[in-house]
């Protein structure tokens, strides 16, 4: 059942549990998240990355593909852009059918990242499409030599709260502390800001960064008020590892049946920490 992200997100925020977000490269790989998460009776958001989707010729007519794959499925599903990049890039895949987006104009002074922000809700609310935005950076590991953000990039509280009052988006990425990719050191997540943007922001809080922050770090994370954990790498490199495998001809099985039962490995335990698995039994 297709949904939007703010369906989606209501029954976690009320029961206090998260749902996992994972990005898809295929339509392959979405299938192999509709069929774990339909196998445990859990929720999904399936998240699009970031690809330049205006060089895509046939790009809505592969969504429609997408959203065909997410209503027909017997556990709600969110279809969601992740971290689109401008306003453009939000309004068309508003337009080609996705059910929620994320402006993602993080690294933009506050004002103008909330100008920006407030063009893309003004048109996802006529289309029935929530949206999602990040106040602070999510960094990547990729710049941070110590697996550490900076202290620069953190979300500030008061900054959160007012952000979220200005755009009226359905769900708030905050930075704290976690980054994007591999860690290269341990997490440093502040689970004080944590509490603090929650005290200042009454909409679902998301967290970027999910891969390799932890079973701990994520628990307390949600007990924080963390409503939506984004994950990829610690699925993709497991995925990727597995497609390789399958092509070996003297691996028994084929790509696809390796594949999914990675995919089912991972989503599993995520939907266990999260608290998600089997909400949708009902």
């Amino acid at each position: 059942m297709l949904v939007n992200l703010s369906e989606i997100l209501e029954p976690s925020e009320k029961k206090g549990y998260a749902v996992i977000a994972p990005d898809f490269l295929s339509i392959s790989m979405l299938k192999h998240y509709l069929f774990v998460a339909e196998k445990y009776c859990t929720p999904i958001i399936a998240s699009y990355p970031p690809l330049p989707v205006d060089r895509f010729r046939f790009f809505g007519r592969w969504v429609k593909k997408l959203r065909i794959l997410c209503d027909e499925s017997k556990v709600p599903v969110c279809l969601h852009l992740d971290h689109g990049k401008d306003v453009e890039t939000c309004l068309k895949a508003i337009d080609s059918g996705f059910s929620s987006v994320m402006i993602d104009a993080s690294t933009c002074e506050l004002e103008k990242n909330i100008d920006i922000t407030c063009k893309v809700v003004q048109t996802a609310r006529l289309a029935g499409v929530s949206v999602e935005a990040e106040i602070g950076h999510v960094g990547s590991n990729k710049k941070n030599i110590e697996g550490k953000a900076s202290t620069s990039d953190l979300t500030d509280p008061d900054e959160a709260g007012y952000f979220a009052e200005k755009t009226g988006v359905d769900a708030l990425a905050v930075s704290i502390g976690t980054l994007h990719g591999t860690y290269r050191g341990t997490p440093h997540i502040d689970f004080k800001r944590l509490a603090d943007i929650k005290s200042s922001v009454n909409i679902p809080l998301v967290l970027h960064g999910g891969s390799g922050t932890g079973e701990k770090n994520i628990l307390h994370s949600i007990e924080g008020g963390i409503r939506k954990i984004n994950v990829f790498t610690d699925i993709f490199k497991p995925y990727m590892k597995a497609t390789l495998s399958g092509l070996n001809p003297t691996r028994k099985g084929t790509p696809s049946l390796i594949q999914r039962s990675v995919v089912e490995d991972i989503l599993k335990k995520y939907f266990e920490v999260s608290g998600s698995l089997g909400v949708a039994a009902g």
